[in-house]
């Protein structure tokens, strides 16, 4: 394509496109360093629509942010047909698209010592966004980009050489005072449990469930099992098939992996958002801050009766999330750290038995529904409908 030049920026050529607009890399006059992408956007299509408010929303959400995780916004450029919005560029696409490129050279997802290196940028980044009273409502890989360190990283796509950006703020937006949120939007597959819920179904009762940050960290399990595993945790065809699974609550989760990650996925991955781990205390776990080579395989004899065919069968509704290192002078105790991080010994059984429960017991697309009020407040009126 021939370059155009909109201010300050020469739009160099296309990275990509979609339904309603287009990626380009971008260079600034003057600045023969300095590269950035750039989204164009047609007023024609997206004014007047609920299109217009996200991008108004992820523009004003991106300029308060700042952590060296998350996308960085550059400026906005204005024509009669078009809006120009100006982002910090990363020259390694999505995660999404990294594991899918790795698993095909590599012949499989992404190992624990990769996740643990992510995570922890993601998980900091979402420290961060949490503390500034946000929630993204759309965490999936293909909303976090990667960075890598060299041309030579990138074409082998060396993980540990790559810094992640999160990114596509559009269904963000503030936690009030009263904490909770009640439109349903976001990507279904990664999508907390009650937001699911009341997608679909309308009755009073759906429409008074509301949520708040602990969302986005049930979003954070799904991404993190997905790249572990190289599937979603709960795999379905279609959105009857996926409320089904992630009611029914069991995922399952191979047993060659360690006790520390299995720990980590769990303490996400809880179906009552209360028993959820924050990222302050994610941010902590042994997972993250222990040596992989430190880690401990999950001890088969202890959890005989609860491994299928296809591995360790883990239950979101029946399991208690657990927080538990191995103390490195003493493999037979535990150093259990409480919600209130409190330190205390715990029996090696009765951690792995609260861990380790029993075994019984096109949905990737985002979608959105707004109803940001609260429901009870309209209870007069759903009587009088009744």
């Amino acid at each position: 394509m021939k370059k155009k030049e909109i201010d300050n920026l020469i739009l160099e050529k296309e990275l990509g496109s979609g339904s309603f607009g287009v990626v380009f890399l971008t260079s600034i006059k003057g600045d023969d360093k300095t590269k950035l992408a750039t989204k164009r956007l047609e007023r024609e299509k997206i004014q007047g629509t609920k299109l217009m408010d996200y991008f108004k929303n992820e523009i004003e959400i991106m300029q308060r942010l700042d952590h060296p995780n998350i996308i960085k916004f550059h400026s906005l450029k204005k024509t009669k047909k078009f809006f120009y919005l100006a982002m910090e560029f990363c020259n390694g696409g999505s995660l999404e698209e990294a594991l899918q490129n790795y698993q095909e050279k590599y012949k499989k997802p992404f190992s624990e010592e990769i996740v643990q290196y992510l995570m922890r940028q993601i998980i900091d980044a979402f420290k961060y966004i949490h503390s500034k009273r946000v929630i993204h409502r759309d965490i999936k890989l293909e909303n976090i980009l990667i960075n890598f360190e060299s041309e030579k990283d990138k074409e082998e796509l060396n993980m540990m050489k790559a810094t992640v950006k999160i990114v596509d703020f559009g269904f963000a937006c503030y936690i009030s005072n009263s904490g909770s949120l009640y439109s349903t939007v976001g990507s279904p597959i990664n999508m907390d449990p009650i937001i699911l819920k009341k997608r679909n179904d309308a009755s009073k009762k759906a429409r008074q469930l509301g949520y708040d940050q602990k969302a986005d960290i049930w979003s954070l399990g799904t991404i993190c099992y997905e790249m572990l595993i190289g599937k979603s945790a709960f795999d379905a065809q279609d959105m009857d098939e996926l409320v089904e699974k992630i009611e029914d609550g069991t995922y399952v989760i191979p047993t060659s992996l360690s006790h520390e990650v299995v720990s980590f996925i769990n303490g996400m991955l809880q179906y009552d958002s209360q028993k959820r781990l924050s990222c302050d205390e994610l941010i902590k776990h042994p997972f993250l801050t222990k040596e992989v080579k430190d880690f401990h395989p999950i001890d088969l004899k202890k959890v005989s009766k609860k491994v299928g065919e296809e591995g360790l069968e883990i239950n979101t509704k029946k399991n208690k999330s657990i927080w538990a290192i191995f103390n490195a002078n003493d493999e037979k105790k535990l150093l259990g750290i409480n919600r209130k991080n409190a330190l205390k010994e715990t029996d090696l059984d009765v951690i792995f038995e609260d861990l380790m429960l029993p075994s019984e017991g096109i949905p990737g697309n985002p979608i959105e529904k707004e109803n940001e009020e609260d429901p009870k407040e309209n209870e007069d009126e759903d009587k009088k409908e009744d």
